[in-house]
């Protein structure tokens, strides 16, 4: 058993095609295919059904295949960390961001790092949690930012903030006055709610939930400044983060504090836990921890979901 084999096994996993894996792989079709049929008769397992231009795995495929990329990745480590050696750190950093923390994190961590090690480059993924979490298992990237992705899945979560969800609403919208909110004084509003994916949305349709209110949702989106400008054309309101606050342009909108003491998120850091982390995404993170150091976690809350 050879690592190329293994490459090249993952490689058709990933594409389910063997043409469009030995193009990813530099080799001809042929070629491939020939280090596949090697690689199953040393085995002495089916490792693929083939049907027709698409394959899938089999039984013993799919246990091969974390056994393939548990020793692809440690060998990835082994000369990520020969390579780099001790100094300042440098290379390239793939990292993932969620859409409702990206605009806000990202920018000022970025571009500290960037200040202080200017030999470090940045891939930056901006998507929802489940692509992030799907990519960083995958290898693709290293540093993912983001809500908690559940237990069970060969990932370290580390919070690094904790923050207050806020009621949003036009500046000359009644509530904006009132000094403490509660869903009974917006159970009846059109709301505007952060759609798949997000823990937002989802804290915000808990707590009609949590009440037994149905929301009147007047629109889903996935972005936060998308749904800020629907709250200030009046469309309805929306529930959204405190460090959307700090960014909002629009002086017709105001953030509003929630009397129910659930209504807040966790963001963390994560990194596979059999991953290498290079120096530079420590540099990464202790920037992030810098960043938010202000703003307060609580340890012992449940992470979300």
């Amino acid at each position: 058993m050879e690592m190329h084999q293994l490459r090249y096994f993952v490689a058709v996993v990933e594409e389910e095609n063997f043409t469009r894996a030995a193009e990813r792989s530099h080799v001809s079709q042929p070629s491939l295919s020939a280090q596949i049929i090697k690689l199953e008769d040393e085995l002495g397992e089916r490792l693929f059904n083939r049907l027709g231009r698409r394959v899938e795995l089999t039984a013993a495929g799919r246990f091969f295949e974390k056994r393939a990329r548990s020793i692809l990745m440690e060998a990835d480590n082994a000369l990520r960390e020969l390579q780099e050696g001790k100094g300042e750190p440098k290379g390239v950093l793939r990292i993932g961001v969620s859409t409702t923390v990206a605009p806000y994190l990202l920018p000022p961590v970025v571009e500290d790092c960037r200040k202080r090690f200017p030999r470090l480059e940045f891939r930056v993924e901006e998507n929802m949690r489940r692509s992030l979490v799907e990519n960083l298992l995958g290898g693709d990237l290293e540093v993912v930012i983001s809500s908690h992705p559940g237990r069970g899945n060969r990932i370290n979560a580390e919070p690094i903030l904790q923050e207050s969800l806020n009621l949003v609403v036009p500046s000359d919208h009644p509530l904006s006055a009132k000094k403490e909110i509660s869903i009974n004084d917006f159970k009846d509003e059109p709301l505007i709610v952060l759609g798949e994916s997000s823990v937002v949305g989802e804290k915000a349709l808990e707590l009609f939930g949590r009440n037994d209110f149905e929301p009147k949702i007047a629109a889903l989106c996935s972005q936060i400044s998308t749904a800020k400008e629907l709250v200030d054309s009046g469309m309805g309101l929306a529930i959204l983060p405190e460090m959307a606050r700090e960014e909002h342009s629009s002086r017709r909108v105001v953030f509003k504090n929630l009397i129910s003491a659930k209504m807040t998120r966790l963001v963390f850091a994560l990194t596979h836990e059999q991953r290498y982390l290079s120096s530079g995404a420590h540099a990464f993170l202790d920037s992030v921890r810098s960043f938010c150091g202000g703003k307060g976690v609580d340890r012992n809350e449940e992470a979300n979901r």
